[in-house]
């Protein structure tokens, strides 16, 4: 009879929320009646564990449940048994349908529908401890968030990563409760402990987060320069270098601590703005320092993090030689760890080193690279190795073959948020088109490039030809319009699938 919406707007004149079915009993007049009438059925104990479960956003498992909503372990009181009284009462409300079950995997998760979430709030209101249970959410989620920090650098970082992300609306709500709070300690805890579970992996909403925080909290805070750090590198992806290098000076030169998240290092973003605007000797220097830093620190995954952005970068400037020693210590240490990001990193690297001089075995390190980065969706990590990988084949391989390869890369990125990314595939995209002899497109993303600001990979010598073989006028003419970054992403875009689909009529 009715679409969803008009559900919406008609629920009042329907008598669904006060009373419209006058025939029926009590009860089943309307649906807070029901509700009342549901709640009214449960035990002292279940009605207590219903109405803090309304504090959750999204699912949740029993350990959240006892963690957030468990009563109180009192003197003599065992954690099993207590833990016992829990479920028992998440049972019951099973059982009678107040809690449904949303998924049976290792983690069982269980949710509250929302009408019945807000009925169990106001019950919250009406008992006066719902800033209480707010606080004790805030809280678990938080440590929850700190174990996960430490475990996401170990070998264990798939599980960590498995049992976190289900509970991303939980972990964004906890820290919207510290924030309503004033705690400022707890939200630079959860921003510091969830940027890497969070920043790579749920396109670094955190890093907004993260200049919220900043904002009010002390800047004495020693977590303070590691959430500088996770904003810097939000506003780096987004492609806005002026606010990353405005919310870098904030730290004040201060380093964060050992342990610190990969994405959280506020010199490392000012870095990456140096070399994206063409100061590859700053860019090396600080990288210099930092590997340095690394091995006197005894921090494994920082060293092979810090050796790789220095031996990629030995690469970019014509000194492979150089960078394939630091490459195979980088994956001897990465072994070492079994931290599958740290060794995607390593693996990466090496490959990069070996591209030009050892084309096939670089890209079987490519796609091992990209493999275990997804196994522990390190979108960042996944996408650059994706990237790399068509590259390669681009040039060393099949070229139309490539082309398919880097519409799932101009897609990755696009899913991401990632501009800094996109704008380097683009890069490579463009040199790819023009070998390929779609010299429109070509000459429209290099445009988009120079538009943009971003140096174009195409030399005066390639731009001569294009313009030849396009006539004077329909090359000024693509100058004169020259795209945006949307715009040229989609004008790539098209401009591969042709040559994708040319491969995929072959194919059959």
């Amino acid at each position: 009879m009715m679409s969803t919406s008009d559900m919406v707007r008609r629920l009042d004149g329907l008598g669904m929320l006060r009373g419209g079915m006058r025939s029926g009993l009590p009860r089943h007049q309307s649906l807070t009646a029901t509700i009342e009438w549901s709640y009214r059925m449960l035990t002292e104990s279940e009605q207590a564990l219903f109405a803090r479960l309304s504090v959750f956003a999204g699912s949740f498992d029993l350990d959240a449940v006892h963690g957030v909503c468990g009563a109180d372990d009192g003197p003599g009181v065992e954690a099993v048994d207590a833990l016992e009284d829990t479920l028992e009462s998440l049972v019951g409300l099973v059982d009678k349908s107040m809690v449904v079950v949303r998924s049976v995997t290792d983690r069982t998760r269980y949710g509250v529908l929302v009408t019945l979430r807000v009925y169990g709030r106001d019950r919250l209101k009406e008992q006066g401890i719902d800033k209480q249970v707010a606080k004790r959410h805030a809280v678990y989620f938080t440590e929850l968030a700190e174990r996960a920090g430490i475990g996401m650098h170990t070998a264990e970082e798939r599980a960590w990563v498995e049992r976190m992300l289900p509970d991303y609306d939980n972990l964004r709500t906890a820290f919207e409760h510290a924030m309503a709070d004033n705690d400022t300690d707890l939200a630079l805890r959860m921003v510091a402990a969830g940027a890497e579970v969070l920043g790579v992996r749920v396109g670094y909403e955190v890093g907004s987060w993260g200049e919220r925080v900043v904002a009010v909290a002390d800047p004495d805070h020693p977590l303070f320069p590691a959430v500088v750090g996770t904003a810097a590198r939000g506003a780096w992806v987004r492609g806005d270098f002026e606010r990353a290098r405005g919310l870098v000076a904030l730290a004040h030169g201060h380093v964060p601590g050992r342990g610190t998240s990969r994405v959280a290092y506020p010199g490392d973003v000012l870095a990456d703005v140096a070399l994206f605007e063409g100061d590859a000797s700053g860019f090396l220097a600080y990288w210099e320092k930092e590997v340095a830093r690394a091995r006197s620190d005894a921090d494994p995954i920082r060293l092979v993090h810090t050796i790789c952005v220095l031996a990629t970068c030995q690469v970019v400037l014509g000194n492979p030689d150089t960078a394939l020693p630091a490459a195979e210590e980088a994956v001897e240490v990465a072994d070492s760890t079994a931290n599958p990001t740290t060794q995607s990193t390593a693996y990466f690297t090496l490959a990069y080193s070996l591209k030009k001089s050892e084309p096939e075995r670089a890209l079987k390190l490519f796609d091992e690279a990209a493999r275990l980065a997804g196994e522990v969706q390190n979108f960042w990590w996944y996408g650059i190795a994706l990237m790399e990988a068509a590259a390669t084949r681009a040039v060393h391989g099949d070229p139309v073959a490539a082309a398919g390869l880097f519409i799932e890369v101009l897609d990755h990125w696009d899913r991401a948020g990632d501009w800094a990314q996109q704008w380097v595939t683009l890069r490579h995209v463009t040199r790819l088109l023009a070998r390929l002899g779609a010299d429109d497109d070509a000459v429209v993303v290099h445009c988009a490039l120079l538009k943009a600001g971003k140096p174009s990979p195409l030399h005066a010598a390639q731009l001569s030809i294009l313009q030849d073989r396009l006539g004077a006028d329909r090359f000024q003419a693509h100058v004169a319009s020259a795209a945006d970054g949307t715009a040229a992403v989609a004008r790539a875009r098209s401009g591969l699938q042709q040559f994708a689909e040319r491969t995929a009529m072959f194919a059959v």
